[in-house]
């Protein structure tokens, strides 16, 4: 019988890694295909870790960053499950990689939380680049955005994305932003120290 984590895991991939799925449950263990396989591994390790490392998903083999993406764009499977997905693609930088985050931000149809995140793993990835793509996102009406971007503009280390939430701390209102706006600027300081 599937375990009910490994069926809407297969529900939410391309249709040749859910077959891969289902087989693993349907036929002997010498005959599951190593797609299967790898992306099992890789939801064993988000599992069981908040923020898994490039070394803890290596047992999963290759594709990783594959199967990352995959899983952060599968709506229908657990959301901490993709917000963990999410913050292990840092590990996985490439053009898919940043089209993926970079489109995630913007879509209103995901929820704010795991877009909030996504902004946080772009600026890891693209560092300075991704200053004018999270700028925006300060002046946001929802309140989990800004916080996001406050974060990720930290994490960017840009000079100017360090003026910019300094100047905007004095005007937020949420406190949970301004908290969150606090680290990023103490982040980003932090990443402009010789």
């Amino acid at each position: 019988m599937m375990s009910k984590a490994l069926r809407t895991v297969s529900r939410c991939l391309p249709p040749v890694l859910a077959l891969s799925l289902l087989l693993v449950d349907a036929a002997p263990a010498r005959a599951v295909p190593p797609a299967a396989d790898r992306v099992e591994d890789v939801v064993r390790v988000l599992r069981a870790k908040a923020n898994p490392t490039r070394a803890e998903l290596s047992v999963a083999g290759g594709e990783v960053g594959r199967i990352l993406v995959d899983l952060l764009v599968a709506r229908k499977i657990d959301a901490e499950l993709r917000v963990r997905a999410a913050r292990a693609l840092v590990s996985y930088p490439s053009e898919r990689t940043r089209a993926v985050l970079v489109s995630m931000v913007p879509n209103r149809e995901e929820p704010s939380s795991l877009r909030a995140v996504v902004m946080v793993s772009l600026a890891r990835i693209q560092g300075a680049r991704a200053v004018d793509d999270l700028l925006p996102w300060l002046k946001d009406p929802d309140p989990v955005l800004r916080a996001g971007a406050g974060r990720a503009l930290g994490e960017t280390g840009d000079e100017r994305a360090c003026s910019v939430l300094v100047d905007s701390l004095g005007h937020e209102e949420g406190l949970e932003v301004r908290m969150a706006i606090e680290e990023g600027i103490a982040t980003c300081r932090r990443g402009r120290e010789p």
